[in-house]
């Protein structure tokens, strides 16, 4: 019995200690895996604004070049970039078909009488 007793306390000894180190350790990265997602939803309100900005962006290009704003509003939240530059080929084809459309010479008499 004192044999099973002293062999038990020191395997607890020996392997308690082993298995706090181990949920130590788990719970180490668990905090740094949360810190992470705290830092990536600290940003979320500046990366939306942006991609809100891009929307806006692409919406007043498209009403200036008469096409569907909304349209253009909601291809620039979801692609962002990609819809910029779309809108900056399609207005440059735009002014190749037509070239009295694209520049328009400013006259300050015209901005005088408004």
């Amino acid at each position: 019995m004192k044999r099973l007793l002293l062999t038990a306390v020191i395997l607890s000894v020996f392997f308690v200690p082993l298995h706090a180190q181990k949920v130590s350790q788990g719970t180490g990265s668990l905090e740094v895996r949360v810190a992470s997602l705290e830092s990536k939803v600290g940003q979320l309100p500046g990366e939306l604004f942006v991609t809100f900005l891009f929307g806006a962006f692409c919406a007043l290009w498209a009403m200036n070049t008469g096409r569907n704003a909304w349209l253009w509003f909601f291809l620039g939240l979801i692609f962002s970039v990609i819809s910029v530059m779309v809108l900056l080929y399609k207005q440059s084809n735009d002014v190749r078909a037509n070239p009295s459309q694209g520049r328009r010479p400013f006259k300050l008499d015209d901005f005088r009488q408004q």
